[in-house]
């Protein structure tokens, strides 16, 4: 049997004084605040002092490190862009090209029916454009004789001579009149080349901001050396277009820019790299950021580079104003700062006066209530108790005081076998039947665990009874699910209860009544309620 004794020292000394231990804590709140106040200020002082010596070496940083993020972000763009309109521009070649071997098709085919000598004429319109080295032709009769092969494509038959001719297409037609055949088109070289030089025009009208410029190297050998790659386009150095470039080639700064590049390209396909070269229509060297990205399909290395020159000169001037400022901004800081403190102190004042005003009431209602059931607190029902006694004692009116001590039957194997988060869930679902039971002029405190104090003001021991099965019935009638839904959870309660009597000295005699009884229920088989 449980044994109900609350600490009535404790209760006593709180009700007493409900700020006492507020008071010391407010006391140490106040050097706290104080405290942490002061080294703030302190903290921000020094940091901002230690920001003005150092802001010079930080914004240079900052600064180079933004410029070139957006020249980066420049010279990829742009480069993506060029390779962008240069698979456009082979598109929209090779449609054109396909179309005029289309119309060249439909021309032949209409002239068949007018020409006699037909395959000659064909023979003699190739031969009359061949100042323009752009229609691939080979003409043949079925006897195998070759009647027109300028590129000296024929080798040993027809056959083997087409499947040679094919590949090397970008697109081509075969048309057969009588006991001759003619392939005509345009071949893949030739179109790359008329792409190839339209884009090399192009790029070398192209015109940046800071003398920048693109330029493009064809590589020849993948494993580098000598000779691996040759300069086809190159703006700043026109005369070295043509040139042959080695993988051992440095800079003035001893770099091997070009081993660099290769290395890059053949590991990412593209890259940042920095060497030191002469600025565009100048004798000067200084240090260029470049972009290079390969363009597999005519192994062009795309570049774009542009010098770092003026980038040293900004970041001077920038930085030299910022320092200025920062040190005008710094003055003001302080300022505001020391405001700031004396506003905190003060507001930290009136906090304090505030809260010892409204402490007792802020207290009262954190003890008011369990957290877990939202029944009132074992420690205000314990304070309810006393002051039910007292007016008990004093009443003598005809309604008397019911004690009411219950606790959940075999609440230990809902934990066990479900866990202690069933158990919290079961008794939080108990209360609001409980509170739908009784009424509102009673209490119901959560004393501890699953036990739950009440207190009824009745008109009689049999009224007892009646509220007791109330609640008896809304709690056996709940069916609680599991969290998981698995199982449904029957409860019941047993009951015990008691009343004030005029030979009692205190509440917890009527208390401990309860408490025994409530045992009674539980001897009996428990979901029922027993009175002493």
């Amino acid at each position: 049997m449980s044994k109900i004794k609350p600490n009535m020292k404790y209760e006593k000394s709180y009700q007493q004084n409900p700020t006492h231990l507020w008071l010391t804590d407010s006391h140490r709140y106040r050097i706290v605040s104080i405290s942490i106040i002061t080294l703030i200020c302190i903290v921000i002082s020094l940091f901002y002092l230690f920001f003005y010596l150092q802001i010079g070496e930080i914004y240079t940083s900052e600064t180079r490190s933004s410029i070139i993020e957006l020249k980066k972000t420049f010279l990829k763009n742009t480069v993506d862009n060029l390779i962008q309109e240069l698979e456009t521009a082979r598109s929209i070649e090779a449609n054109h090209y396909k179309n005029v071997v289309d119309q060249r098709y439909e021309v032949y085919s209409a002239r068949s029916l007018v020409y006699d000598n037909y395959m000659q004429n064909i023979i003699t319109d190739f031969r009359q454009g061949s100042h323009v080295p752009k229609w691939t032709a080979f003409v043949w009769d079925d006897s195998g004789t070759i009647l027109y092969d300028p590129e000296g494509y024929f080798e040993h038959d027809i056959a083997s001579t087409i499947e040679k001719i094919e590949p090397l297409m970008s697109h081509y037609r075969i048309i057969h009149y009588k006991n001759a055949s003619c392939l005509f088109g345009f071949s893949k070289e030739y179109v790359e080349d008329t792409i190839k030089m339209a884009m090399t025009t192009k790029i070398k009208k192209l015109s940046f901001e800071n003398d920048s410029y693109i330029w493009v190297n064809e590589i020849l050998n993948y494993n580098g050396g000598k000779d691996y790659a040759i300069r086809r386009v190159h703006p700043n150095l026109p005369a070295t277009e043509g040139m042959y470039l080695s993988t051992d080639m440095e800079d003035i700064k001893g770099n091997h820019p070009y081993l660099t590049e290769l290395e890059g390209i053949k590991k990412d396909g593209e890259l940042f790299f920095s060497y030191y070269f002469k600025e565009l229509n100048s004798d000067n060297i200084s240090e260029k950021l470049t972009y290079a990205k390969l363009y597999k399909e005519y192994d062009w290395v795309i570049a774009m580079g542009v010098q770092n020159n003026e980038l040293e000169e900004y970041i001077y001037q920038t930085s030299k104003t910022s320092k200025a400022m920062a040190f005008s901004k710094m003055i003001e800081l302080f300022v505001v700062l020391l405001i700031v403190v004396i506003s905190c102190l003060t507001l930290v004042f009136l906090i304090e006066r505030w809260r010892l005003k409204h402490s007792k009431i802020q207290l009262e209602v954190e003890f008011q209530f369990d957290p877990l059931t939202n029944a009132k607190s074992r420690r205000f029902g314990t304070n309810y108790l006393q002051e039910a006694f007292r007016a008990f004692q004093l009443d003598e009116s005809k309604y008397s005081v019911a004690v009411m001590l219950f606790d959940i039957d075999n609440f230990k194997n809902i934990n066990d076998c479900y866990g202690h988060s069933e158990g919290d869930r079961t008794l939080k679902e108990i209360v609001p039947a409980v509170y739908k039971a009784i009424r509102s002029s009673d209490e119901l405190f959560r004393w501890g665990g699953d036990e739950f104090v009440g207190v009824f003001r009745v008109a009689n021991e049999e009224n007892t009874v009646c509220i007791m099965e109330k609640i008896l019935e809304a709690v056996s009638s709940l069916r609680l699910k599991t969290s998981n839904g698995a199982n449904s959870l029957s409860v019941s309660i047993s009951i015990g209860v008691s009343h004030f009597k005029d030979d009692d000295t205190d509440f917890s005699d009527a208390l401990n009544r309860a408490d025994k009884a409530m045992y009674l229920s539980k001897a009996d088989g428990g979901g029922r309620v027993k009175q002493l």
